[in-house]
């Protein structure tokens, strides 16, 4: 081994990040992603910190506003932040706790007032907000005035602590200065009450630039309906807590209030409105256990359903841990258990002797688990997406058990028409079984059905798996370019000959019988449904590549419902794409004679701008795949990436990613079931008030008996 060139190591290379510096250079630890997820977690945790507020009992209004440019406020009526100077730092705490990390209020536990436990761990928080804002402003309500703070430029501030009039905003003071106290005693008027108002804008260069985030100045991304459904769950978990959320980007200005007086129930019901129930009273139930010594409490709402989706919520002292973790894995054992038990004293000998499985628990399956810490809960990550506190799990195992099976022996309906339920979706796990059996091979191009997979082109082999993927194209001309364009170690290439099936509503036998359907499963090589086995996917992802037209908006539809249905996993881990072929080719007619590609209208523009002008120009439109020779196709869809680790995923390629998984059941239940009333009421929707309006509580909320009586008709 040849020994390498020493070079200098020294105390001068050792660095220190200094301020919020390190939350920006770290966004997978503290934020998440630098992406939308992070954007949207940055507003998340300022009103995390109202809803702790609510927890511990002191604010009952908290108000969210999105204003024309993007910034956020967010307003309570809690306590306020504490503004007092800390001696031993010399600081006011309102600036400790928007600057310095792992400062805060609630390690204390109940000195602070949060008896009941809350979100707040590590002392970050809020100042990765600050650490991600071109500009935050903080104005705080105590002692019976304002107390206002800015920061610039990531958390820099660039103001003291001012005291403001309570009536006219006038400054009358800077906190720790002469005369500030008795400014305060002046002016004080108690009846402003108290509370804490955050408004910030986030900067757009600490963001990925692979956002789409056009305007900087004039505009941030926010996603309306996927902070709907954060603020509407907060509302559910503190049933006396009121949500406000106004939005004045629009042309005219959109709000949503959430308040659930009756706590799960009522968002229980939102979550299985307009499905079939598979019995009418909702099974709720509450419970606690003790866990290191302190108290755990847990509260389910839970209720099944005739489809065969299921939805499980978690939460833990209000934050929402989309990937559920202890509190799941409990809830799931308890119901599991519970089940068997329960069969064992019917007389119904099937449904006696089957043994239930964690899995067939899950078909149809509604369920909100609601879990208090008094002690601090820990997490898997910063973000706090999965629970992992190893005691809560045999807490909510034992509350569950006990109270389904009491609950069962009171109500048998009940419990034997969920294991009914239970049985059969084992039946259908074993169908589905059989059914990948017909349709799948070792390796697909072992199959000798000409008609499923005679047209796969595959991958050569030695290629390692992550670094090939399946392009199903529309098309067999497209196919066929696609062919002649690709690069043989990492593109597959199927072609589909017609539409495929929409697979949202059939039984799996109906879909495994449509032939293009049959081909993708096969191609794919993993299975289905219950049976799909991530790890035993052909290659490392699979893409879709449709032309620009509205059939291949359709076509693009139909494939993405069946794979979200039925290959999940595959979506949960990031492996399904949809491609982007460019629109416009754009050449100069003269003088260098560059050309280049553009992908909507505004860069086709841009690029007419740069290339001198319209009469400088010629633009070909492509209407379809088939209008590209494989050359262009080469240049564009199958470029290989040069830089990254991996050399399929190119800048065309853009990830499906589910963000909201009930906000995307709903608008598949609506576009793509069989209720033609909702989908016409969706539709009309959107075309009057805008796509930003059009989202599923629009589709819920307005939907009344009226609605489903029409529907009723015309069944």
């Amino acid at each position: 081994m040849t020994p390498k060139t020493p070079i200098s190591y020294t105390a001068d290379d050792i660095a220190q990040l200094k301020g919020l510096e390190a939350v920006r250079r770290l966004p997978g630890m503290y934020i998440g992603d630098n992406a939308a997820y992070g954007l949207h977690h940055i507003l998340l945790e300022v009103v995390d910190n109202a809803v702790d507020e609510a927890m511990a009992g002191y604010c009952d209004h908290i108000t969210v506003v999105i204003h024309k440019d993007g910034a956020v406020s967010v307003i309570d009526n809690g306590r306020g932040i504490p503004v007092e100077i800390k001696p031993e730092k010399g600081k006011s705490a309102l600036t400790l706790a928007l600057t310095e990390l792992h400062t805060g209020g609630k390690f204390e536990g109940s000195r602070g007032g949060y008896l009941s436990g809350s979100g707040g761990l590590h002392g970050i928080g809020v100042k990765a907000t600050n650490g991600y804002s071109e500009w935050l402003e903080v104005r705080v309500k105590r002692d019976g005035v304002i107390y206002r703070q800015r920061f610039e430029n990531g958390g820099e501030p660039v103001t003291d602590v001012e005291i403001l009039h309570p009536h006219t905003g006038e400054r009358i003071g800077v906190l720790g200065e002469r005369g500030a106290a008795a400014a305060i005693k002046t002016a004080a008027d108690r009846s402003i009450g108290t509370g804490t108002e955050v408004c910030f804008r986030p900067k757009r260069e600490w963001f990925s630039p692979a956002m789409e985030w056009p305007q900087p100045d004039q505009y941030v991304p926010w996603d309306f309906a996927r902070l709907a459904t954060r603020f509407q769950q907060m509302a559910a978990l503190n049933p006396k807590l009121i949500i406000e959320f106004i939005d004045h980007r629009g042309k005219k200005p959109v709000s949503r209030t959430f308040c659930y007086p009756n706590g799960l129930r009522d968002y229980l019901a939102f979550l299985t409105e307009g499905q079939e129930l598979l019995f009418d009273t909702p099974i709720i139930f509450s419970g606690q256990g003790n866990g290191n010594g302190g108290t755990i409490s847990v509260e389910v709402a839970m209720q099944y359903t005739t489809n065969d989706e299921t939805q499980i919520y978690s939460f833990v002292n209000s934050i929402y841990t989309p990937h559920g973790g202890t509190s799941v894995s409990g809830f799931q054992a308890g119901l599991t258990k519970a089940l068997n038990q329960f069969a064992q004293s019917l007389k119904d000998k099937e449904l006696k002797s089957t043994t239930i499985k964690g899995e067939d628990t899950l078909l149809g399956l509604t369920a909100i688990i609601n879990v208090r810490m008094s002690d601090t809960p820990t997490f898997s990550s910063q973000t706090k997406e999965s629970l992992t506190s190893p005691e809560v799990q045999g807490v909510v195992m034992s509350v569950t058990y006990d109270n389904l099976l009491t609950i069962f022996n009171k109500k048998p309906a009940i419990g034997r028409a969920i294991v009914r339920q239970c049985v059969a979706a084992q039946k259908g796990r074993e169908a589905a079984k059989q059914a990948r059996k017909l349709v799948m091979r070792r390796s697909a191009l072992d199959v000798p059905e000409a008609g499923i997979l005679g047209k796969l082109a595959d991958v050569t082999k030695g290629t390692p798996t992550e670094h090939t993927i399946l392009y199903i194209v529309e098309g067999d001309s497209a196919g066929g370019s696609c062919k002649q364009a690709r690069d043989r170690r990492y593109h597959a290439i199927l072609p589909l000959r017609g539409k495929p099936l929409n697979t949202y509503t059939p039984k799996l036998n109906r879909v495994l019988s449509n032939t293009e359907i049959k081909a993708i499963v096969a191609a794919i090589g993993a299975g289905v449904g219950s049976d799909f086995q991530l790890d035993e996917m052909r290659y490392g992802g699979v893409a879709i590549l449709t032309d620009a037209d509205h059939d291949g908006h359709h076509i693009k539809t139909l494939l993405l419902s069946f794979f979200w249905k039925y290959m999940r996993p595959m979506v949960e881990a990031g492996r399904l794409y949809v491609a982007e072929a460019p629109l416009y080719l754009i050449r100069e007619k003269s003088g260098k004679g560059r050309s280049a590609y553009a992908y909507d209208d505004e860069e086709r523009d841009r690029i007419i701008v740069q290339f001198g002008g319209p009469s400088k120009v010629t633009v070909q439109r492509y209407k379809g795949l088939g209008e590209m020779n494989p050359e262009q196709l080469k240049e564009t869809v199958f470029a290989l990436n040069p830089n990254g680790d991996n050399p399929v995923l190119n800048e065309h390629l853009v990830r499906f990613e589910v963000d909201d998984v009930h906000h995307l059941n709903t608008a598949m239940n609506v576009l793509m079931g069989n209720l033609a009333t909702r989908r016409k009421h969706w539709l009309f929707t959107r075309w009057e008030h805008g796509a930003e309006v059009a989202d599923e509580f629009e589709v819920i909320e307005a939907e009344g008996e009226e609605l489903m009586a029409e529907e009723e008709v015309e069944e």
